[in-house]
Parts: C-alpha cells; sequence; structure tokens
C-alpha cells in the first residue's frame, strides 16, 4: 500500500555536527595475542573521517580507488566508528551523514528505509554486499558481521548497474585478522538484550587461511509499548591463498530477524484545509495486536581474485542470496484533526532469491604518454520472486478493521492469521550488462574519465500474475564523465556527469484507478562539483549536484501516470578538525531545493518524498 509521505520545504537545511572524545582506556576489541610489546591504538570517531579521503573504496565498474581520487561524493563508515557510536540500525548507521534522512525506524512495519539527496533508496538494487546485490526488505543488515560501510551518493548506475538514482549502500565483510576472540553483552531501552560473539583465526603456512565468525543474539522489548524484537545472526568469512597470485573468499551471513507489534506508517486522509493534529507520545504504540514483521536472509558470495601480473588483475563473483518474508501489517488512515483512525490490516508470504555472477578485468597501460588505468566487466543477476498463492493478489486485506484515536486508545481486537504459506512463482526480473570505464591521466595534474554500461532488463510474469501484470522488455546505456583536477596530492577538484536507468518496473497500487498497470523503468541524470582536502589533523569536502529523475505523478482521475521530471538541486559541506589528540570535532550539512519540472498540472511544485 502506498503511502504519502510528507513534502520538503524548499530550500531545507540539514545540519548534523558532533564533537567525539578518545580516550586512551579504550578496550581493545579483541584480545590479540603477543600485544604486551604494542601501544593501544588511540581510536576516535572523528579521527577517521580526517583520514577518510586515503581509504580505498570499491566503487563498481569504477574500480577500487581511494576516496579522494573519486569524482563523486562519498561517504566511508569504519568498524571503529560503528562500535565506538554502537551503531545497531540503519538511522544510527548514518546518524552524523545530513544528506541521508530516514523514513521509518528499525521497529517500523515497513523497516528502515533511507533518502540520499531526497531521494529515496530500494529494497532491491540500492543495498550491495562486497559489491554484489542483496535484496533487504527489513532495511536492517547484522552490523557486526561488516568492517566498512561505503555510501556513493547521488545515481549509481554506470557504477552498479539498474538502481533508483539516491545512492548505493555497500557493506564489506569483515576479515580473519590474527588469532583473537571478543564477547560483549548489552542493553538499551526499553529493555532489549544483545551478545555478541566475535571469532578469528589465521592458520596454514604463513597465515595463507583466515576464518572469521560472528555470533549475534538479541532479544527483548523495544521503546515502543508492547513491541518486541528477536534476531539471531552467524556470519562466517573465509579467505584462502590459493598460490602467491590466487585469492579465494566465502562469505556466509544468516539472519533472522522477527519485530513484533511493530510502530505503523499513516496515509493522511484528511481534508486538505483542516490542520493536523498535535504530536503524540513517541513511545505510543498504534499497531493492531498480533501484527509482526519477519524476516529470514541468507547471503553467500565467493569470489576469485586472480592477480595476473603487477598492472593486471582478474576478478570472479558469484553471489546467491535469500530473503523470506511473512508480515501482518497495520496502517492507519487519519482521518482529521481530531486523531480519528481507520485502520487496514493485511498479511502476506513471500520470497525472492537472487542469482549473480560478475567478471572484472583491472588494469593499466600506456599510450602515447597516457596513462589509462581500465576497468571492464559483465554481470548477470536475476531475482526470483515468489508470492502466497491465497488472498487478493496473494496477500489478504482487511478493509475498516478497526477505528482508533492518537489519544484516546479504543479496543482493537488482536489479529488473527488466516493465510497459509503456499508459494508459488509471481515473476522473475533478470538484468544483464557489460561496462567499461578508463581513468586517462593526462599529466601530473589532470584525469579523465570515460566509461559506458549497457544494461539489460526483463521481467517475466508467471501465469499465476498474468491477469495483473505483463512480460516487459528494455535497454539502456548509462555513461559517466568526469574531469579532476589535483593540484596537490591532497586536494582534488572534479566535475562529473552519470546517467542513471532504476531498472525495475513497477505496478501501480490497488488505490489508483489504473490499478496494476505496469509503469516503465524511471531514467535519472546527475551534474556534481565538488572538492575534497585534507592537511595535517583537518579534512574538508563540498559538492554542488542537480538530479534530475522522471517523475510519478497522481491526475485528477486518479490515475498514476509518468510525466516530467523531478529537479533535486543541491549543495553538501562536510569538515572534520582535530583540535588535541583526544578532541575532534566534525560537521555536515546540506541545503537542498526540490521540485518539479516539465509537467503540464504540477509545474515548480515541491517534490513528494
Amino acid at each position: 500500500m502506498k503511502t504519502t509521505p510528507p513534502l520538503f520545504n524548499k530550500q531545507k537545511l540539514v545540519l548534523a555536527c558532533c564533537a567525539a572524545l578518545s580516550a586512551t582506556g579504550h578496550s581493545t576489541v579483541f584480545a590479540q595475542e603477543e600485544t604486551s610489546e604494542k601501544e593501544l591504538e588511540v581510536i576516535s570517531v572523528v579521527g577517521h573521517k580526517i583520514t577518510e579521503f586515503e581509504q580505498q573504496n570499491d566503487g563498481g565498474a569504477l574500480g577500487k580507488r581511494a576516496i579522494k581520487d573519486t569524482p563523486f561524493s562519498v561517504d566511508v563508515i569504519s568498524l571503529e566508528d560503528m562500535e565506538i557510536r554502537q551503531v545497531n540500525t540503519l538511522n544510527s548507521l548514518f546518524s552524523r551523514e545530513a544528506s541521508v534522512s530516514v523514513d521509518g525506524s528499525a521497529y517500523s512495519s515497513f523497516g528502515d528505509t533511507i533518502r540520499v539527496r531526497g531521494l529515496p533508496l530500494d529494497y532491491t538494487q540500492s543495498f550491495k554486499v562486497n559489491g554484489m546485490s542483496i535484496n533487504s526488505f527489513s532495511g536492517e543488515l547484522p552490523y557486526e558481521a561488516f568492517e566498512q560501510v561505503t555510501l556513493i551518493k547521488g545515481a549509481t548506475g554506470f557504477m552498479y548497474g539498474m538502481a533508483a538514482p539516491g545512492g548505493i549502500v555497500n557493506y564489506v565483510t569483515k576479515r580473519a585478522t590474527s588469532d583473537a576472540l571478543s564477547a560483549n553483552v548489552g542493553w538499551r531501552s526499553d529493555s532489549v538484550f544483545s551478545g555478541h560473539i566475535d571469532a578469528s583465526t589465521r592458520f596454514g603456512s604463513e597465515d595463507a587461511y583466515g576464518l572469521r565468525v560472528n555470533l549475534v543474539k538479541e532479544d527483548g522489548d523495544t521503546y515502543l509499548d508492547d513491541g518486541g524484537i528477536d534476531r539471531e545472526t552467524a556470519s562466517i568469512a573465509l579467505d584462502a591463498a590459493l598460490t602467491d597470485n590466487v585469492l579465494w573468499t566465502v562469505d556466509v551471513i544468516y539472519s533472522d530477524r522477527l519485530v513484533e507489534n511493530s510502530w505503523n506508517r499513516f496515509t493522511v486522509s484528511m481534508d486538505s484545509a483542516e490542520p493536523l493534529p498535535d504530536t503524540v507520545d513517541g513511545s505510543r504504540n498504534l499497531a493492531v495486536p498480533g501484527t509482526y514483521d519477519g524476516y529470514t536472509n541468507m547471503i553467500a558470495i565467493t569470489g576469485l581474485e586472480w592477480n595476473i601480473d603487477d598492472n593486471w588483475q582478474l576478478k570472479l563473483d558469484y553471489d546467491y542470496s535469500k530473503n523470506e518474508t511473512s508480515w501482518i501489517k497495520s496502517l492507519n488512515y487519519l482521518l482529521n484533526s481530531d486523531g480519528d483512525l481507520s485502520i487496514l490490516t493485511y498479511e502476506q508470504y513471500f520470497d525472492v532469491d537472487y542469482d549473480q555472477i560478475q567478471g572484472v578485468l583491472t588494469g593499466s597501460f600506456t599510450t602515447g604518454g597516457l596513462q589509462h588505468n581500465i576497468v571492464a566487466g559483465a554481470a548477470f543477476q536475476e531475482a526470483t520472486t515468489y508470492r502466497n498463492d491465497g488472498g487478493e493478489y496473494g496477500r489478504i486485506v482487511t478493509r475498516n478493521y478497526a477505528t482508533n484515536n492518537l489519544y484516546e486508545q479504543a479496543d482493537v481486537p488482536t489479529y488473527v492469521p488466516t493465510l497459509q504459506k503456499d508459494l508459488a512463482l509471481a515473476w522473475v526480473d533478470t538484468q544483464r550488462s557489460v561496462f567499461i570505464s578508463d581513468f586517462i591521466a593526462l599529466n601530473n595534474e589532470w584525469e579523465l574519465l570515460v566509461g559506458i554500461r549497457s544494461n539489460e532488463i526483463e521481467h517475466e510474469v508467471s501465469e499465476y500474475f498474468s491477469s495483473s501484470q505483463d512480460d516487459y522488455e528494455d535497454t539502456a546505456v548509462s555513461p559517466t564523465y568526469a574531469l579532476m583536477y589535483k593540484p596537490s596530492a591532497s586536494t582534488t577538484y572534479y566535475a562529473s556527469y552519470v546517467e542513471s536507468f532504476e531498472g525495475q518496473t513497477s505496478a501501480v497500487g490497488e488505490e489508483y484507478a489504473n490499478a496494476n498497470e505496469l509503469l516503465a523503468p524511471l531514467e535519472s541524470s546527475q551534474y556534481e562539483l565538488g572538492v575534497k582536502t585534507s592537511g595535517e589533523g583537518w579534512s574538508l569536502s563540498a559538492a554542488v549536484f542537480e538530479i534530475e529523475q522522471g517523475a510519478t505523478l497522481v491526475t485528477e482521475e486518479n490515475y498514476l501516470i509518468q510525466e516530467g521530471v523531478t529537479l533535486y538541486q543541491g549543495i553538501e559541506f562536510s569538515g572534520a578538525y582535530e583540535i588535541t589528540q583526544n578532541l575532534s570535532i566534525y560537521g555536515d550539512a546540506m541545503f537542498l531545493d526540490a521540485e518539479y519540472d516539465k509537467t503540464t498540472s504540477n509545474q515548480g511544485n515541491d517534490v513528494a518524498g
């Protein structure tokens, strides 16, 4: 069911600032062998931001490059950062990133979703693990399994293929270090308890083999009245140096997450002239008793990395991921400023299987005095969706299930599920792509990027859904260009352009007059100017961007159509400064203006979202 989010205020300013103390007594994450002769590292939340530009980022079709050498806005969150800030939700992960806003919460009925530069990410293409696609309907992944999270902001169609133009979040799994073992327990409000074991070892000749295991249990009552969470996670990371030039990696992550009596979203069904009601206590839970969100995820990734010689490398990766989802949701329709609610419930099962294989060749050579750094590859991805064979289009919807009020709790009956899990093939989404990029060093200061990706998609509907959807095929070419100027080793100015193709058809919701009509994937483009610079104890970055995305509008006749574009224009600033060895300050700001353009009815209006 589609909800109506609040509008952006024009010229919205978001500001995030934080200061962090790093104490010399900070406890080590691992109890490592032979640490008596080593100094314990002093870790600062902001200290990592100061050195962030030197971090290597896997930019998909851009290859692995330092952040300062990447002509796009990139944010890197390290393991140390996540541990010190006690990251446990998508919201806390990006809490200091002004360009990111969170829709929902970790305990909402649709899980966390985020917007980057005002544009929403999607569950099916915007989240990656080690650069490979996964399905993330819950929005939450087990952060204990990862050592780094990277956010590439804006349109990323060239880098990672088809996806929403807000950006890409890439999670990098932990790797084995020396023999180490850590265990910790935690508590947070209302009464959620957690335990985490992290074990690592290296073995074999010259420590050629590595194994790292993470086990997590989380259980208790959330801050919402009668809300609860139960989560188990297990992850295994194996790496093996088969030869001096060949590395084999295997990552397996299993997560089972159940949120009970989950917080729910609202659809505003009031008269537009009526004032909004007063705010409600944040702990008030308006979910129907008996509702829940259950997600079981399994991710398995294996890769071979062959260093052919000093200049060339071949990498092959295979990814299989499975998402099993079951839920009973309640949606509240706000009827008036007195806070009266009409409640709709629905229950549903669905599974999504992902298969992806990707090969990437990287290397460098010189022609005519120009240095070329090439990344070329091909990828195949297939997502198979299964829906439960029952109810209305695979779910049971109960309109006007009950009534309630924001301020006076009504007697809402507990929902008793009736739908059985009887899955049938619904549809298959296939993507094929080839890509090549070339970073051309024109001289010691100027570098040019030229890249192109060809994408082909196919949406094939099973007989089960053929009455409501049609098969669909399309192709798109996503180019990118960038020019970088590096007056010194610590400063980069850049200008970049990239196009993106969202790659997924979308079925019109049942609340519209053209319900179940299949809308074509949207296309987007992005221009960006930026600078990244750093010095001893400080760093600064800034970017000016414009993103143009195909618009989806509702007509007066209640038809959902594609017309015109949504235009997002903004400025970002980020800086960090080390005041003393133990005190640093960090600031982040974004100024955003989002409006409809090239439309017949909403020209110049603020964009919903």
